[in-house]
């Protein structure tokens, strides 16, 4: 006779589909809102619920300190051109 062994919580939630919990709290701003995604990544939606992108999105993100800007000195002659 074989006996199944039922599954209980901890085992059900380490599978491929288990929530990740970051410990990042949305912000919410007057003009827009910043979540994580389960996959780590960032989401700005501005206050008529559309999604932001490209360069506005990494701006508001190093504005609202979430992301750390690295950004390099600019060499003499590039300054000078």
């Amino acid at each position: 006779m074989v006996v199944k062994k039922a599954k209980t919580d901890a085992s059900a939630a380490k599978g491929p589909k288990a929530k990740r919990y970051s410990g990042f709290e949305p912000l919410k701003f007057k003009d827009h809102t910043i979540t994580q995604k389960t996959s780590g990544r960032y989401e700005v939606v501005n206050a008529a619920g559309k999604n932001v992108n490209g360069a506005d999105k990494t701006k508001l993100l190093l504005d609202s300190k979430v992301l750390k800007g690295s950004f390099k000195k600019e060499s003499a002659e590039t300054a000078a051109t």
